[in-house]
C-alpha cells in the first residue's frame, strides 16, 4: 500500500501561531477554537481578521472549550434549546470549505456511553434531525467524533473527577450507528493521548479489581493501543498525534514524544490496520510562536515513517516544509 500521509498542525486564531506552524511544515491546519468563538461565533467573518483565514490550507476546525474549560461534548451540546454555539462551527467549517474547495471536517468530544446513546431516544432524535439540517446547509462539512478518557479531572478547582461511561468501544459503536445515517460524513477521531491515558488507568482499575474473574474478562476490555487502532479501522477520518506525561493533566496533556520506539510503533500499527487518514500534531508549547515541541515531534514522525519504508524522508520534507 503507498501511504501519503498528511501532517495537520493545531492553531488557534492568532496570525503569529498560525505564521510559526506554516513555518515549522505542516499540509494544513485544525484550528482549535477558544472561548471567545462562544461569543464572536455569529459574526466570525467580520470578528476576526480575514488573513486568519487565507493564511493556510484549513482542514479541520475542532469544536470551542466553554469558559470554565469544560468541553463541548455532543450529548451536552445538541440537546441545549440553543445549538446556536455548535451551528456557528458548522457554519465557519462551510466557510473555510468554499475558501480551500475542500471538504472541512468539525471535531467534537462525546462521553456517552452506548448503552446512554441507545436509551436516550429523545436525545437521538434531536441529534438526527440536527444534523440532517447541518449536513444539508453546509454541504462540505463531515463530522469526526473524538475519543475521550475515563476519567476528567480539572486541576485547582477543588472538585473530585467525573468518571466517564463512553471512553473506548461505545464512541466507535456509535459512530458505526451514524454511519448508517449517514455515511462517511460522520466518522471516528483517534487522540493517542487520551488512548494512552485510557490504557494506564483501566489497567491500573482492572488489575485492582478482583471481583472480576480473570478467566471471564471478555477481549472488550483490553485496553491497548493496537486494540484502539484495530478498533477504528475503516472510520478513523483524523488522528489527534500526541503524548502525555504523569497523570495527564493540565501541562501533561497532549505533550511531544520522548521515546522514538513509542512513535515506532503508532507507525507500525497506522500501517498493519490500513489507516489512511491524516495526522494532527495536537502538541502542547510553552511559546505557541517557537514550537519547539511541534518540531520533535515533526522529526520523530519522519523518522518513524521513514523507517517503515511509508515514504522517503526527503520526499516528505520536500512536500511539508
Amino acid at each position: 500500500m503507498y501511504y501519503n500521509i498528511k501532517i495537520y498542525a493545531k492553531a488557534s486564531f492568532h496570525a503569529d501561531e498560525i505564521k510559526e506552524k506554516i513555518k515549522c511544515g505542516c499540509d494544513g491546519l485544525e484550528l482549535h477554537l477558544q472561548k471567545d468563538f462562544l461569543e464572536k461565533g455569529s459574526c466570525f467573518e467580520s470578528c476576526y481578521p480575514q488573513e486568519l483565514f487565507r493564511m493556510h490550507n484549513i482542514e479541520a476546525v475542532h469544536v470551542p472549550f466553554y469558559g470554565s474549560g469544560q468541553v463541548m461534548n455532543l450529548e451536552q451540546i445538541f440537546q441545549h434549546e440553543d445549538v446556536s454555539p455548535v451551528r456557528h462551527v458548522f457554519r465557519l467549517a462551510q466557510y473555510c470549505a468554499d475558501l480551500w474547495k475542500h471538504r472541512i471536517l468539525v471535531v467534537i468530544h462525546t462521553s456517552l456511553s452506548y448503552y446512554d446513546f441507545m436509551e436516550y431516544e429523545l436525545f437521538r432524535r434531536r441529534l438526527d434531525t440536527l444534523l440532517s439540517q447541518f449536513f444539508e446547509e453546509f454541504p462540505m462539512v463531515d463530522l469526526g467524533i473524538e475519543n475521550v478518557i475515563p476519567m476528567e479531572y480539572k486541576e485547582h478547582q477543588g472538585e473530585s473527577p467525573r468518571l466517564c461511561n463512553g471512553f473506548f468501544t461505545d464512541l466507535t459503536r456509535i459512530v458505526c450507528d451514524l454511519r448508517e445515517r449517514f455515511g462517511e460524513r460522520v466518522g471516528s477521531v483517534l487522540d493517542i493521548c487520551h488512548a494512552a491515558m485510557t490504557d494506564k488507568y483501566m489497567s491500573v482499575l482492572l488489575k485492582a479489581a478482583d471481583f472480576l474473574p480473570s478467566i471471564h474478562v471478555p477481549r472488550e476490555l483490553d485496553y491497548s493501543m493496537e486494540r484502539f487502532f484495530q478498533i477504528h479501522q475503516g472510520i478513523c477520518r483524523l488522528i489527534h498525534l500526541n503524548d502525555f506525561t504523569g497523570n495527564g493533566y493540565g501541562e501533561n496533556h497532549g505533550t511531544p514524544f520522548s521515546e522514538q520506539e513509542k512513535m515506532d510503533e503508532l507507525m507500525r500499527l497506522y500501517r498493519t490496520y490500513a489507516f489512511d487518514c491524516p495526522l494532527t500534531l495536537e502538541i502542547r508549547e510553552e511559546d505557541y510562536q517557537d514550537c519547539r515541541n511541534y518540531r520533535k515531534t515533526k522529526e520523530m514522525l519522519e523518522k518513524a515513517a521513514a523507517e517503515y519504508g511509508m515514504w522517503e524522508n526527503q520526499n516528505l520534507r520536500n512536500r511539508t516544509s
